[in-house]
């Protein structure tokens, strides 16, 4: 019989998918808006292929952008040793680690809104990539490239409110810590 281990860690990948889950509806209006305008599409058809393109970039690349994360967190041989005497270093802990959380459970009220917000930059490029490809077979007629720098320019018009609404959930819980 294998025992369980009680400071194992977190994993982000499901609380990240629920969380990117949640986002899909405003993300997808967003999106489609900003495609609408950059590629002169018409609106129904965009909102549908934009919403497909979306839903594909949540059902695989949150699950791509954990991955890698992780895999950069097992590459730097550093799981769950980091020094974390100091704030900055816990940061630094949590950034890399963003894919599994270190097992500091009296410090979940930061280091869970800071995993989220970081693991929305690898979530951003697999958008990004899963988006492009998907929406370049939807709209064969279009440009690649020109198609490529709307859906870049769309996922940061996306992601911009995604990612300050990450940092302020961030803030918020440090100060309400910091309070009490």
């Amino acid at each position: 019989m294998t025992p369980l281990l009680a400071n194992a860690g977190i994993p982000m990948l499901f609380p990240q998918a629920i969380l990117m889950g949640l986002s899909l509806f405003p993300v997808t209006i967003i999106e489609a808006f900003v495609l609408c305008r950059s590629l002169n599409l018409p609106k129904g058809k965009a909102l549908l292929d934009v919403g497909l393109g979306n839903f594909n970039s949540t059902i695989f690349g949150v699950p791509l952008a954990w991955g890698l994360m992780f895999g950069l967190a097992l590459l730097t041989g550093r799981g769950f040793t980091w020094d974390t005497d100091s704030p900055i270093q816990m940061l630094a802990a949590v950034t890399l680690e963003t894919a599994w959380l270190p097992p500091h459970y009296d410090q979940l009220f930061w280091m869970f809104p800071a995993a989220a917000t970081g693991l929305l930059i690898p979530c951003f490029l697999a958008s990004v990539l899963i988006e492009h490809w998907y929406l370049a077979r939807c709209w064969k007629s279009l440009d690649r490239r020109e198609l490529f720098r709307a859906v870049l320019r769309a996922n940061l018009w996306s992601y911009l409110p995604l990612f300050s609404v990450g940092c302020s959930w961030f803030l918020i819980n440090v100060q309400r810590y910091t309070k009490s």
